[in-house]
């Protein structure tokens, strides 16, 4: 009997044993199980700074001076002085006109000069002979008031002789035909052995490319924006032209003209900067991406663009609370670039904004947040 009692008292602590440590094991994976469900992720704790803030922008450059060369004079087109595409200075000559006409003219005007003079001459003296005469009263005044005359008007005549022999010199001088500014010309639009006629007809083009313009038209908004909060009177820009990353130029410049009316089609301002170009690497007509400086003085609170999520209320960010816990924060925008976004409205300094992965993160779970540095890099 003691014998059976034993036996049973021992399988009843075995049995005690088996169910505790069951008991233990279960409680334990249920710990594991809920230290399984806290997600690893990154936050930043926010807080109001300065950014250097840029807009951006597409635009096109322009030819700082865009000059067609044309001739003053007309006749036929004799000589060319350059090579398509070369690099010409102010006032290097560029086309000759036969001249052959103009300088004939010049030799009608210097005789037609001599012939006046002449005649001035004659009537200069025979003044100073009357004048004597008429004071001694022997000869009547009314001669010498004519020759008098006579003289002021061979005066007008010499002295429109020399105006028209001036413009025969100057004419003879236009049969050469020069540069006016600094630039690559183009290739010549008119053969030798063609007839010029004065003003109308185009022999070349002269850009002047360095300086350069660069045109691009940003909204009402952004001008008014620009206008508002800019730190320099005139923004300084940058410009860059790529077409792929072994083929990209860059270079600056700073805005030189904002219109003073918007347009009333696409409700945009037309606006202008003025670039470097000392290389020559960029050519008129080019489309290039403009960066715009507006100021690095205004705090704001801004988060990576990297960071935001999209729902059916727009724009949103996933911040861990005090509870570790994820809370989702609809957010009002202000301003965003490719760089960062500024926020006016959903967060607020400590805010621990998560900018690890959100795909599969949900509102309520459970977190493990690791704080890390700024992810907006400027």
């Amino acid at each position: 009997m003691n014998l059976t009692k034993k036996t049973s008292i021992f399988i009843f602590t075995s049995i005690l044993a088996v169910f505790l440590t069951a008991c233990q094991e279960k409680q334990e994976q249920k710990e594991i199980k809920k230290e399984v469900k806290k997600v690893k992720v990154d936050v930043h704790t926010l807080k109001k700074q300065t950014y250097p803030i840029w807009v951006n922008f597409s635009g096109k450059t322009q030819a700082y001076k865009n000059v067609a060369i044309t001739s003053r004079v007309t006749g036929e087109l004799e000589k060319r002085f350059f090579e398509a595409g070369e690099f010409v200075k102010k006032e290097q000559l560029l086309f000759k006109i036969d001249d052959t006409k103009y300088k004939n003219i010049v030799e009608q005007r210097e005789a037609t000069l001599q012939k006046d003079k002449a005649s001035l001459n004659l009537a200069i003296a025979n003044v100073k002979r009357y004048s004597p005469l008429v004071k001694k009263g022997l000869a009547p005044q009314e001669k010498l008031d004519q020759l008098i005359a006579e003289q002021k008007q061979l005066q007008a005549v010499v002295n429109a002789d020399i105006a028209a022999l001036k413009q025969a010199k100057l004419d003879v001088e236009y049969t050469q035909i020069k540069a006016t500014i600094d630039g690559v010309i183009g290739k010549p639009l008119v053969d030798i052995g063609n007839m010029i006629n004065a003003s109308s007809t185009e022999l070349a083009k002269v850009v002047q490319s360095n300086p350069l313009y660069t045109n691009f038209n940003p909204s009402t908004d952004e001008v008014s924006l620009i206008k508002k909060y800019k730190s320099e009177e005139k923004p300084k820009v940058e410009v860059i032209q790529s077409q792929n990353e072994y083929n990209t130029v860059k270079t600056t410049g700073h805005v030189d003209f904002i219109d003073n009316v918007t347009n009333e089609t696409t409700g945009t301002v037309a606006m202008r900067a003025i670039i470097n170009n000392d290389e020559n690497l960029l050519l008129p007509g080019t489309f290039v991406e403009i960066n715009l400086f507006i100021t690095d003085k205004i705090p704001v609170i801004a988060v990576s663009p990297n960071n935001l999520g999209q729902n059916q209320l727009g724009a949103y960010v996933l911040v861990v609370n005090e509870e570790n816990k994820i809370e989702t924060r609809q957010l009002k925008l202000n301003y965003s670039n490719k760089d960062l976004v500024i926020i006016s409205e959903g967060l607020q300094e400590g805010d621990k904004v998560i900018v690890s992965d959100i795909t599969k993160l949900r509102n309520g779970m459970s977190v493990e947040a690791t704080q890390v540095e700024n992810p907006i890099k400027l």
